[in-house]
This record gives structure tokens, sequence and C-alpha cells, in this order.
């Protein structure tokens, strides 16, 4: 199947397109900065203002939509940033897959979605509002993914990926499997009404509220009853577990796409434990994100 990836130089893009080839797609790349994209066919595209997006759609089968501003650009951005990347680029998306027809979208949302009225939050609204109106009008079949929190985007691993965790975030390797499941339920033959399916891309739900009820009061206790065997690394890399986490909720959207999410606080303990062992203290605080 022939898909166009908008955004491909973003954080998803990077790391979904070598999936989407390794699995035997043949991947359209569309940014709007240049870059290295290997072999595979290239188009520098604004889609704030679409022009040149309809030459990027020709023959493909599939669009996969990622380009937005986020929750972590607020300070920088102003709503009418906001709105035009993640509003008016929707919209000439749409157009261009229409115009090409293209009929399968996958669209990368937010739990920000949630944020009904905040600048970030309301443009996802709109996304995935023009996500449907397609659907009903022009037969588009859709699955919007939300993450919530990626995690990590540039930080410290330790807290900029272990506490995110922690604390409601979804590792980015959770948000790009369930990207790639979604295009692959896309790739299924139709059956029936054109389909509009939203997932919520979290942590797997490995505690409950009851679990948490009395972290607050005594968070090392609460850690060691959750995470047995990890508490010398609390104290080695004063790891921070003070406010109490965040257990997952929803599953919606996971049986759809077949999303079955695997990073979690006690994944990343296992791996300081590993990285404790085989490289040192040092090495282990100076690690970062490399992407």
């Amino acid at each position: 199947m022939r898909i166009l990836v908008t955004g491909a130089g973003g954080n998803i893009g990077r790391g979904l397109v070598p999936r989407l080839v390794a699995a035997g797609h043949e991947v359209v790349l569309s940014d709007v900065n240049r870059i290295d994209h290997g072999d595979l066919p290239f188009h520098q595209v604004d889609i704030q203002h679409g022009f040149g997006l309809e030459k990027a759609a020709e023959g493909a089968d599939m669009l996969i939509h990622l380009p937005a501003w986020h929750g972590i650009h607020w300070g920088q951005k102003s709503e009418a940033d906001y709105w035009r990347l993640n509003v008016d680029g929707t919209f000439w998306a749409f157009q261009a897959a229409r115009s090409q027809g293209i009929s399968r979208v996958v669209f990368l949302s937010s739990t920000a979605w949630y944020g009904h009225y905040d600048k970030y939050g309301f443009t996802k609204r709109i996304g995935e509002e023009l996500c449907e109106y397609n659907r009903r009008n022009h037969g588009t079949r859709y699955v919007a993914v939300r993450p919530n929190d990626l995690t990590p985007w540039g930080d410290d691993w330790l807290n900029g990926y272990g506490t995110r965790l922690l604390y409601g975030g979804v590792d980015r390797e959770d948000v790009l499997d369930c990207v790639a499941l979604a295009a692959e339920r896309l790739v299924r033959p139709l059956e029936g009404d054109a389909e509009g399916i939203i997932v919520e891309a979290l942590k797997p739900p490995t505690f409950t509220e009851a679990d948490v009820a009395d972290w607050e009061s005594n968070p090392e206790a609460a850690f060691a009853r959750l995470f047995p065997g990890y508490e010398d690394l609390v104290e080695i890399y004063r790891l921070r577990i003070q406010r109490k986490p965040s257990p997952s909720g929803s599953r919606l959207g996971w049986d759809e796409v077949g999303y079955a999410p695997s990073r979690h606080y006690g994944t990343f303990l296992a791996e300081l434990r590993q990285k404790h062992e085989e490289l040192g203290e040092s090495a282990v605080r100076a690690l970062r994100c490399p992407y």
C-alpha cells in the first residue's frame, strides 16, 4: 500500500516511517523542512497552506497526518499558530486526500482533546471533527490516535522519561505501535459503513486508584509495596516519587486496533537496574533521550 506521511520529520514520523517500510508499504514523505529521506519520495510542503500537497498525495492509498503544535509548544506558539498548523493544516490534508481519491486516514490527535477550550485541545477537537465530517460526507475511513503526554520528548532519561511514565506519560514506542496498528486496521477491506475509530494511546494499566490511595501519606512505603526490590534506586538516583501517581483508566479503541502497550514505570525500573549494574551511576545520570 502506498502511504503518504505528512509531518514525516517530526518525533513520531521519524520513528514510524521505518516501521511502515519494514511492513512492506510504499511510503511517501512530506514535511515543511527538508529531511534525510534516503531513497523515499519526498515533498517539501507547508501544510498550513497546502500548496503542493495534492502532488504529494498522487497515487497514495492512505494518509497518515502527523504535524501539529503540541502542549510543549504552549509558551512559544500563539492561538493563531495552533490554528494554522493544527486546524488549517488538517483541513488541507483532507482536501488533498479527497482530490486524489484517498479514503483512509490516520490522524494523530491527543488526550488534550479533553481540554475542550484551551488553545491546544480545542484544535484537536476540530481535527477530530474534520475526520468525522469527512467520514459522514465523503466516506473517509479514519483512526484518530490520542497519545497522553508522549514520553520522552528530549529531557534526561531518569526524570524526563521515568518520572513521566509514573505520572501518566506513554512511551513513544507504544505510541508508534498504536499508529502502526491504526494504519494496519485501515489496510483491511471495508465491511459496511466507513468506520471512525478513536484510540487512546495510554500506558498499560499496572495499578489502580485503590493501589495508590495512601501514596501521599507515605510515598516510600507505597512505592516499596508496588515496586518491591527497587527501593535502593530511589535513594541512589533521587527518583521523584513524592507525588501520587496516575493510574491508566481508558481502554478506548484498544480492541478495535489491537493496541497492547507494554512500557510502564515497572519496566523503566527494571531497565534502570540493568543499566545501573552494567554502566554505573555516572553513566546512567548522563543518559539523554536519543530523539
